[in-house]
């Protein structure tokens, strides 16, 4: 038991080390792109980071997002008080999203609508604008405000937004949908889309007109045919784009301040991250509806049809059924073999119009019927005239 628990500890404190190591070096990359504010930026990928790593990790690993935190603001020429504050608040705001989403019954791999709606909401809305509002007061009580604490909030706020937006689905996408089927069964098509969208990405960005919405229908179109893990990763790799020509001065997003340039930036990969998401999630969910669609289909006409043949003295059975279409596998077909009256045998082969679920209840009744009336010493004419009785019944 000692050995288990010094094992869980270290993998534990392990697990800590690596969030700390890893928030570390994204918070320096997202802070070469301060421009108002050392500690403010448009760019801030920690927060998709701290997020992920505390949904998939749990919460118990909120301790490397402090640690990570810290660091990368006490290197920064900001009072000591000031680099606490904001460290409490970028913890904060990891945990209350983490915590916001498992109560609202988030499932990481996006593969429904409402977990967007919940990514988007509880933690690209509400969890950020708690490390907005803590790190601006800690800003505004150690004297570190270059601009209006109404501007910087809302740098703030929109930087961290987009790290949820952009970064975490990355992450939580990349976990959850390994192997990465939807990728890797067409791959060649993949590889051509991807490079079609970049190049497209990097003559719209690098142009002073408006040319940027033109990665939209590709875009779509990955996260049409390669689900969540082609949206988010085309989404990142636009938003990438997007923001190092804005930060170069280059494109369509270029403004007189640095910060607002990289926000419109922001704002743009924002919604073609969102709106990959949407459409990834809406086909998977109508895949997956089909798919059970016909599972349950198969289910269902194999029930009404028999497992195996009686088997006739002299006489060899054998029976193959193809549905008449592969959307539909459930219809009105069916056959049976039984014992009849003393000495004889039934075989029956029936087709009930439709299909569906109407055309299988109907199956059903039929199948079982004929079996009970044709049990008796009646002849084949009476068998069907009164089977055909029993399905207007039925229908009365």
């Amino acid at each position: 038991m000692g050995n288990l628990r010094a094992e869980r500890t270290g993998v534990l404190l392990g697990g800590i080390a690596v969030v700390a190591l890893v928030y570390f070096g994204a918070a320096k990359l997202g802070l070469a792109l301060a421009f108002a504010t050392p500690n403010v930026t448009a760019i801030w990928p920690p927060t998709g980071i701290a997020l992920a790593a505390l949904i998939l990790g749990g919460r118990k690993l909120w301790p490397g997002v402090a640690l990570g935190a810290f660091l990368v603001n006490v290197t920064t020429d900001v009072p000591l008080y000031t680099t606490l504050g904001i460290t409490l608040g970028n913890t904060l705001e990891a945990v209350v999203g983490a915590l916001l989403l498992q109560r609202f019954g988030f499932d990481p791999s996006l593969r429904r609508v409402r977990d967007i709606v919940g990514l988007a909401v509880l933690a690209g809305v509400v969890s950020t604008a708690v490390s907005a509002t803590i790190g601006v007061a800690s800003l505004s009580v150690g004297n570190e405000l270059n601009e209006g604490a109404a501007t910087v909030w809302r740098v703030w706020w929109l930087g961290d937004m987009g790290g949820d937006l952009l970064v975490a689905p990355v992450l939580l996408v990349a976990v959850t949908h390994w192997p990465y089927r939807e990728v890797l069964s067409h791959p060649i098509e993949a590889a051509v889309l991807f490079c079609v969208l970049l190049g497209v990405a990097l003559v719209a960005f690098s142009s002073d007109v408006a040319l940027a919405y033109l990665v939209f229908p590709i875009l779509m179109w990955i996260a049409f045919r390669f689900w969540q893990p082609g949206a988010t990763t085309a989404a990142l790799a636009v938003g990438v784009i997007a923001v190092a020509f804005t930060a170069d001065g280059q494109g369509q997003f270029v403004e007189p301040s640095e910060d607002d340039s990289l926000l419109l930036a922001q704002t743009f990969a924002g919604v073609i991250g969102l709106s990959g998401l949407v459409m990834a999630a809406i086909t998977s969910e109508r895949t997956r509806a089909q798919r059970r669609t016909r599972d349950v289909a198969h289910t269902l006409q194999a029930g009404l049809l028999p497992s195996t043949l009686a088997r006739i003295p002299g006489m060899e059975t054998a029976a193959w059924h193809r549905a008449g279409s592969a959307e539909q596998e459930v219809g009105g077909d069916f056959y049976d073999v039984f014992k009849g009256p003393p000495g004889e045998w039934v075989a029956v082969i029936g087709d009930v119009c439709g299909k569906g679920p109407e055309a299988a209840s109907m199956t059903a009744l039929a199948r079982h019927t004929l079996r009970a009336l044709a049990k008796q010493p009646i002849p084949p004419s009476e068998v069907l005239r009164r089977l055909n009785q029993a399905i207007i019944d039925g229908e009365t």
